[in-house]
């Protein structure tokens, strides 16, 4: 079966008429005729019931639909990942990150892209996640990485890690371990400006209790909050991997805000449509492989050896090993 003959279908059920449809994919419509027949003749059956007001599955028409979808999907990818294999990656990929997740993911992607694909060209936006958010479903940036869920329709991608919010001090402070929530409130603290992740946390952790936390100042940047934390001048929520150097260093210190560990989950999202470039599925790969590694870590799991690269990465190093992103 030509799968040109399937797209054809396909094509012509998305518009509802040949006519549509042939204006659509540039073929002439008695041509496009021609080729849905002959695919009805291959099969044996009637797919579409044809009228004035232009095209209806049959009950055959309906199954191969739905199926014709999924052959031509698969098709694409087997000819990209052929291609793949092949061809070095090339291309600009924008990713947006929050300002928190760059010391995690961005120079071991920068690291990975430039040693695996040199033809690559990478570029970061670091912003909140109101801004991140708007820029995705804007189209400026292809991937991002941030605290705001995907709405499943316009953006999809999945959560790939959750770290604990926690109170930050200064080293030189002594706060008891069992100071109470009211106590906590009463602390100077310095927060970011609303919308923001970690300020919402926060909020919902007082405003459960109707207590609200004694801001002193609100500033954006989070390693701004930190350096008036590391001066002490007031406390700050920080996730745990912001400030795990200044902990051991005796900088800061840290505790928990409120009896429940307060935890913010990231997610990794894009666009559902257009798909990813080949590009950007390697970078989206490498920051899936990235995730992983740090919950490994972070649950003392050894992990697993990879030699720092994707399945692809590794074949295509072994070719050029033997001499052949």
């Amino acid at each position: 079966m030509d799968t040109r003959r399937l797209r054809y279908f396909v094509q012509i059920v998305d518009c509802g008429s040949i006519t549509r449809a042939a204006a659509l994919s540039g073929v002439a419509q008695p041509a496009l005729s021609q080729q849905l027949a002959i695919l009805e003749n291959e099969l044996k059956v009637k797919l579409l019931e044809r009228s004035v007001s232009g095209v209806k599955l049959t009950p055959a028409g309906r199954v191969l639909y739905v199926r014709a979808q999924s052959i031509l999907r698969q098709f694409d990818e087997l000819r990209e990942a052929v291609h793949r294999e092949v061809k070095p990656l090339s291309g600009t990929v924008v990713l947006g990150i929050s300002p928190t997740m760059f010391s995690r993911f961005g120079l071991s992607l920068i690291e990975r892209v430039c040693t695996q694909h040199p033809e690559m060209h990478l570029q970061f936006r670091e912003e909140g996640s109101v801004v991140l958010d708007e820029l995705l479903s804007n189209g400026k940036i292809e991937l991002s990485i941030s605290p705001t869920r995907p709405d499943g329709n316009v953006i999809v991608g999945e959560e790939i890690l959750s770290e604990p919010l926690v109170l930050s001090y200064p080293g030189t402070w002594d706060l008891r371990e069992d100071a109470s929530l009211e106590e906590l409130a009463a602390l100077p603290w310095v927060v970011p400006r609303r919308p923001n992740s970690i300020r919402t946390r926060v909020d919902a952790v007082f405003a459960a209790a109707n207590l609200s936390p004694r801001v002193v100042v609100e500033i954006d940047s989070l390693h701004s909050a930190l350096e008036t934390v590391r001066r002490g001048v007031a406390v700050a929520a920080m996730p745990i991997g912001v400030i795990r150097d200044d902990i051991a260093q005796g900088i800061v210190k840290a505790r928990h805000i409120g009896d429940v560990p307060l935890m913010r989950p990231m997610y990794l999202s894009h666009r559902r449509s257009p798909a990813l470039t080949p590009a950007a599925q390697f970078v989206c790969d490498i920051l899936r492989d990235l995730a992983t590694e740090w919950r490994l870590e972070a649950s003392g799991t050894e992990t697993p050896a990879r030699d720092q690269e994707t399945p692809v990465a590794r074949r295509k190093t072994a070719t050029s090993a033997g001499g052949a992103r």
